[in-house]
């Protein structure tokens, strides 16, 4: 086995188990409404973005 077939890509894992257990959803906000809503997420107390909107989003589907 050669040096580069041992060589371990820690990003290409990373990518591939996201793929794999995620779904992605893309949100458009106008410029400015991100930071907004992050910062309104910190202080409700969650430590993503990504936290706050799938709470929001469980939230308004009565998850």
């Amino acid at each position: 086995m050669s040096e580069q077939e041992k060589k371990f890509d820690a990003t290409k894992y990373k990518n591939d188990f996201q793929k794999e257990k995620y779904d992605r959803i893309i949100v458009n906000v106008p410029k400015g409404d991100k930071k907004k809503i992050d910062e309104n997420a910190k202080k409700q107390g969650y430590k993503s973005l990504n936290a706050f909107v799938v709470d929001a989003i469980k939230e308004k589907m009565n998850m």
